[in-house]
């Protein structure tokens, strides 16, 4: 369902009718409000089109050939909150802004505009504002998320240092998941942001810059962010082989010890068991005794003496 609004320097945000209005807003997963808006302003038959798929491509770009005065298309993506897999919680925000429309095209499961309003419409008195506000929301969205993340990886962390289960191996390898669509999304999300900011005309209309620097603020703490936990992600991985590693070595160590103990006794009875004669105790009755009891004490003496040794030096 289209939503209207009407943006001025001295109501800030209404609601608005079709009559008169100069924000619009589209649903996403309805075809045909995008297919008749597109049709009403001339806009490209694929302006909207992969709004609903995180691999979108966040740009900034100028359209042509339009019913619009100057528009530009500018395409970021959002974090929803909802509680699924990474991929589905990537939700492309679609902008086209002119000089008397601004349209917007987003899911709405994720609220984003009502949220949008709700904490910002005192503030919002021109378009400009409102793609301002839009990566505002954005960015503190990523910074809650990776937040969470942190403590998921201190968790991890700590874990890896005490066990090498299999449970703990998946919890890493969905994190990691989650990470590397974060920070692809962040990486191809920062060359639009740049290209905005180097719009003189958008700065100059915005003419707010405490709210640049806010937005600039937390876009580079993102990113700060992002980078720092993937290292840290990539530690724990390293952590978990060395302890992997380190538990083969103690087991294949105790295996060796343990086939070099049990040789011992083994290569005294393939001795005594040889059908050669000369042997000393054959024709003893203590003979098998003596050989059993010297085998015994013989394997004994050098498993003490493995269990003494310093392999570390």
């Amino acid at each position: 369902m289209l939503e209207y609004y009407l943006i001025d320097s001295q109501k800030k945000v209404i609601t608005a009718n079709e009559t008169h209005f100069n924000w619009l807003v589209i649903d996403a997963s309805d075809t045909e409000e995008i297919a008749m808006v597109t049709q009403k302003f001339d806009l490209p038959d694929d302006i909207f089109i992969g709004v609903s798929y995180p691999e979108e491509v966040s740009r900034v770009e100028k359209i042509a050939g339009t019913h619009l005065d100057n528009p530009i298309s500018l395409v970021l993506l959002n974090l929803s909150s909802k509680k699924d897999r990474m991929e589905k919680r990537l939700s492309p925000i679609s902008i086209v802004m002119s000089e008397g429309l601004l349209i917007t095209c987003c899911d709405p499961q994720t609220h984003f505009i009502n949220h949008l309003l709700k904490n910002h419409k005192t503030h919002i008195d021109s378009f400009e504002k409102v793609i301002a506000y839009i990566a505002l929301d954005i960015y503190t969205h990523f910074v809650k998320e990776l937040r969470e993340m942190k403590q998921r990886i201190d968790s991890l962390d700590k874990e890896a240092r005490k066990t090498t289960e299999n449970e703990e191996l998946y919890k890493q390898a969905d994190l990691e998941r989650e990470i590397v669509y974060i920070d692809h999304t962040l990486r191809d999300q920062k060359e639009t942001m740049d290209d905005l900011w180097e719009v003189d005309e958008f700065i100059n209309r915005l003419a707010d810059e405490q709210l640049i620097y806010d937005v600039r603020l937390r876009q580079r703490q993102t990113e700060k962010m992002i980078l720092i936990y993937r290292d840290l992600l990539e530690s724990i991985g390293d952590l978990f082989n060395g302890m992997m590693e380190n538990n083969l070595n103690h087991l294949m160590k105790y295996l060796d010890s343990a086939a070099l103990i049990i040789s011992i006794p083994a290569v005294i009875a393939g001795i005594w068991g040889m059908n050669t004669g000369g042997l000393p105790g054959k024709s003893s009755g203590l003979g098998f005794l003596l050989v059993v009891i010297g085998s015994v004490i013989a394997a004994a003496t050098v498993g003490y003496h493995l269990f003494r040794k310093d392999y570390t030096k």
